[in-house]
């Protein structure tokens, strides 16, 4: 008895034993991966745009620190807060045209080759297309154009495409967020990416992404059903079908046995003209349209484009742009940036019986408007403080500038309070601005604040009141508040 005693005691001895090297082993891997990533630091610059934990989108106006904890999280330290941002990120600076990617990446190359990136992948400029797998039902496109292949959507530099589990996808940059609910397929320099099937075809090369770290996408191809392939066919009796079985003469004469059928009603049906969707740009508003015309009884069809007052009236003469019958996408160009336009889409058709033009207003904003009123993009700036000098009082200030819009001088104004002393040793408080204006090259400004005696309690404030460019003066009024 007392023989099994010691041999339970020794096994149970054993078993401690070996749990008490495990809790070392794994206490002292904790250590050493905690020492190891808490030295691991990369500097943030102002004007750049990262996307938290919950997909929340921040532009940094000041320089920030990237740090990562001993679980593979990523943490911005930004304005005395730390920001989970995850275990991948994507880093993209708004004024050098460069990108950063922090985390495991799968980038798929033109030969179909994969390559894995960890830690820290810096990307100089996003001019060149490149595509990368993040995780499961998450892709990363890059090139300085991005398209959807019906030119309804449109990207400049990068995209993230997280689909759900039916093929839909979020679109979204810091410029573009939406969702998809049909098949889509975006088009680069150098690729095509059919989303919902998740392919990547180089050229003649096509590439499965769900073989790539597997996938959880249950997104099948709806085939076509063949009934609807006899719409409009010709039988051998020179008469056409329609899906219910009936036959319409060519002759426009008597249907077939099985129902009776409204000639004039099936051909109102049959022709649409619809405005799908209207994007409105810096300097274009793009415009998606379905024209479904088979017995070609439309003679033209156009919008018509106003500038608009303050007030709503018109401001000057009005141009017209034709809608194609066989396009899909027209672009409303040569417009002002914030500003407000009158569009008007029209059909023409020819009155039978006295072969005059009719006009046909398709509706726009409501039911008592013929018309839709569409307002250009403002183009984005962005200030923010680069650094003081607590020794000279020199203050540099950085003003992000739009690619697409260009600016020949950006006016800058510093409003602020400062002690004035008098000559009794008294002081009083008074408010100064002071004007200043942004190198467009550099992106940055000095203002020298060595004459006044500002608290470090003061609130400060930069505001970027206009910018002068292609189209003269246009007001800003974007401001930011700081302290020394």
């Amino acid at each position: 008895m007392r023989r099994k005693y010691d041999l339970r005691n020794k096994r149970n001895f054993i078993i401690i034993i070996i749990l008490s090297i495990a809790i070392i082993c794994i206490f002292s891997l904790f250590i050493h991966k905690y020492n190891k990533t808490s030295k691991i630091l990369y500097k943030i610059g102002t004007g750049c745009i990262i996307q938290d934990v919950n997909k929340n989108y921040l532009n940094t106006s000041e320089d920030a620190e990237l740090r990562i904890r001993w679980n593979d999280n990523y943490y911005l330290i930004y304005q005395d807060k730390k920001i989970n941002l995850g275990k991948k990120v994507i880093v993209y600076n708004t004024i050098t045209g460069a990108m950063n990617l922090y985390g495991k990446f799968y980038e798929i190359n033109s030969d179909g080759k994969i390559t894995s990136y960890n830690n820290e992948t810096i990307l100089s400029n996003t001019n060149e297309p490149r595509f990368y797998k993040i995780d499961d039902r998450e892709y990363l496109l890059i090139d300085k154009s991005i398209v959807s292949s019906d030119r309804s959507i449109n990207a400049n530099n990068y995209l993230l495409v997280e689909l759900d589990k039916l093929g839909n996808a979020k679109l979204s940059n810091y410029k573009l967020n939406l969702k998809t609910v049909s098949s889509t397929t975006l088009v680069t320099s150098n690729y095509k990416f059919d989303i919902a099937n998740e392919k990547l075809t180089f050229n003649n090369l096509d590439i499965d992404l769900k073989k790539i770290i597997g996938s959880s996408n249950e997104y099948k191809e709806e085939k076509e059903n063949p009934a609807n392939n006899d719409i409009g066919k010709t039988n051998n009796n020179g008469t056409k079908t329609n899906n219910q079985g009936g036959n319409i003469a060519n002759n426009g004469g008597q249907p077939g046995n099985k129902d009776s059928v409204n000639i004039e009603e099936l051909r109102s049906k049959a022709k649409s003209t619809s405005i799908v969707k209207i994007t409105p740009g810096l300097h274009q508003i793009d415009v998606n349209y379905v024209i479904h015309d088979p017995y070609n009884e439309y003679k033209s069809i156009y919008a018509e484009i106003t500038e608009l007052k303050a007030d709503g009236t018109n401001k000057g003469g009005t141009s017209i742009v034709s809608l194609p019958k066989n396009d899909y996408q027209v672009t409303l160009g040569n417009l002002k940036v914030n500003t407000t336009y009158k569009v008007e889409f029209i059909y023409t058709t020819v009155d039978a019986d006295t072969n005059k033009t009719v006009y046909h207003k398709i509706t726009g904003d409501n039911d008592n408007n013929s018309y839709m009123k569409i307002t250009t993009l403002m183009p984005s700036f962005d200030i923010s403080v680069y650094k003081y000098s607590s020794v000279n009082k020199d203050l540099i200030y950085k003003v992000t500038l739009p690619n697409d819009y260009k600016v020949t001088k950006a006016n800058v104004t510093l409003t602020f309070k400062y002690k004035l002393y008098t000559e009794d040793g008294e002081f009083i408080i008074k408010e100064k601005t002071i004007p200043s204006n942004v190198d467009i090259i550099a992106g940055e400004g000095h203002i020298d604040l060595s004459e006044y005696n500002i608290d470090r309690d003061s609130s400060l404030k930069l505001t970027i009141t206009s910018v002068e460019g292609e189209e003269g003066i246009l007001n800003v009024n974007k401001s930011i508040s700081f302290r020394l």
